[in-house]
């Protein structure tokens, strides 16, 4: 790991890798101690979140480098602080069993941040040469909506497998709230509420930042 890659994360960025190590090297350790079969699973899948988590605090410098896109602090603050409560907290802490509105939360603000992204991204292309807007303020917001619905979506596809994979319960359809419960699963309607939740938070988050970026286009339009 070079210095000059850590140097240009943040320094909550930074505190976050130094945790992530720590538990990443606990977790190897734990894993030449722990007998029992299902408890070395799981700290095996524990172990593959952190070391994930690690390369994650790495995506905006690796976004930088590849497409030349500067992300930035804040967005890189936010970005980071949200994968660690998700990936970490979550999962590895397990807030997703000892809270039952960890998950809500989290998929509430996703909504809202996956908007704001959504949003950046077509505002990269939404300005044309005679400085006037190239898309409707309407057309921006359905796309910052659809934006973050797709992505949404592939994020529940991803626990779906995930869950087939290791047999997690990812997309709580089992009748304990925690990743690794074990438990009686559900059936029909509570089977999908989990899921269909989920995408319902996204939506409500992006509609957030879908209206608030109508308004402040509209504005614009409105001084040019």
């Amino acid at each position: 790991m070079k210095t000059g890659q850590l140097s240009r994360i943040s320094r909550i960025s930074r505190i976050v890798l130094l945790i992530c190590i720590l538990l990443f090297a606990g977790g190897i350790v734990s894993l030449f101690i722990v007998d029992d079969d299902a408890s070395r699973s799981r700290i095996a899948f524990q172990t593959f979140e952190v070391s994930l988590m690690i390369l994650v605090i790495f995506i905006p410098v690796l976004v930088d480098r590849i497409v030349h896109v500067r992300v930035t602090r804040l967005m890189e603050i936010l970005f980071v602080s949200f994968c660690f409560s998700s990936l970490i907290l979550g999962d590895v802490v397990d807030f997703y069993g000892r809270f039952n509105w960890w998950d809500d939360l989290l998929h509430g603000i996703s909504g809202m941040l996956l908007g704001i992204v959504g949003y950046s991204v077509i505002n990269i292309f939404n300005k044309i040469e005679n400085n006037t807007i190239k898309f409707t303020p309407l057309f921006v917001s359905i796309w910052v909506v659809c934006f973050a619905l797709a992505l949404g979506s592939l994020w529940e596809i991803m626990e779906f497998v995930t869950d087939g994979l290791f047999g997690l319960n990812s997309q709580q359809y089992l009748l304990g709230s925690g990743t690794f419960d074990d438990t009686e699963p559900l059936v029909g309607h509570e089977a999908l509420r989990d899921t269909m939740q989920d995408l319902m938070l996204d939506l409500l988050g992006s509609l957030v930042i879908a209206v608030i970026g109508f308004f402040e286009l509209r504005k614009l339009k409105r001084l040019r």
